[in-house]
């Protein structure tokens, strides 16, 4: 039985192109336990990341971006290349001379997971740093993805930005999809990271 009235989509492109999809954040190199005790396996990874692979894998279709900040160093390169080589537009993907990738470690104890983090050498965390950059990146794109870390790893000028950008974005025809994703280590305190949450969820077509 069809509905009398059509259900409008809740992703709808903005051209007759293909779905343009941006994500916005950070991937770091993860540490995870092999399979001789005391080895670890190298991989890259991270919560914006991981959504805009996993889309373009199930949707080839999709035109898909990734925009943040890594290092030029080799450790960099070779996320870099694990991107491009997954089909993920790096166009946007801004190198700093300065800083690397952040990383973390998995540890395995009675079959529960842990992690240990090192952010801070992190570029990502100055991915907004130019709003005209991401301004930029952001562009044209039928949907905007962005999370909890995202916000968290930012310095407030630069949260602040971003969400201005992702407004103006949203009013010009973009989906807004914001995963809130708390990690309450990486704020200051309980109270920055509500009033961060909230805002960006106001500026958020979907969560």
């Amino acid at each position: 039985m069809t509905s009398e009235h059509s259900q409008k989509p809740l992703i709808m492109g903005r051209s007759n192109g293909p779905l343009r999809f941006t994500s916005i954040g950070e991937c770091m190199a993860e540490m995870a336990p092999a399979e001789i005790t005391g080895q670890y396996k190298l991989s890259f990874a991270g919560d914006t990341f991981n959504t805009v692979w996993y889309t373009k894998m199930l949707r080839p279709d999709w035109s898909t971006s990734f925009v943040s900040r890594i290092g030029q160093d080799p450790i960099s390169d070779d996320m870099l290349n694990m991107m491009v080589a997954h089909g993920v537009d790096v166009t946007h993907v801004q190198r700093s001379a300065e800083k690397t990738i952040g990383l973390y470690l998995i540890s395995l104890k009675d079959g529960e997971r842990s992690f240990a983090y090192w952010r801070s050498q992190s570029a990502a965390r100055h991915f907004a740093d130019n709003p005209a950059l991401v301004a930029t990146a952001t562009d044209g794109a039928d949907v905007l993805f962005f999370s909890g870390i995202t916000m968290a790893i930012l310095a407030p000028a630069a949260r602040n930005a971003l969400l201005g950008i992702l407004e103006a974005a949203r009013a010009a025809g973009s989906t807004i999809v914001f995963d809130p994703n708390l990690r309450p280590k990486l704020w200051s305190d309980t109270d920055e990271m509500r009033d961060t949450i909230m805002g960006a969820a106001a500026i958020s077509s979907v969560m």
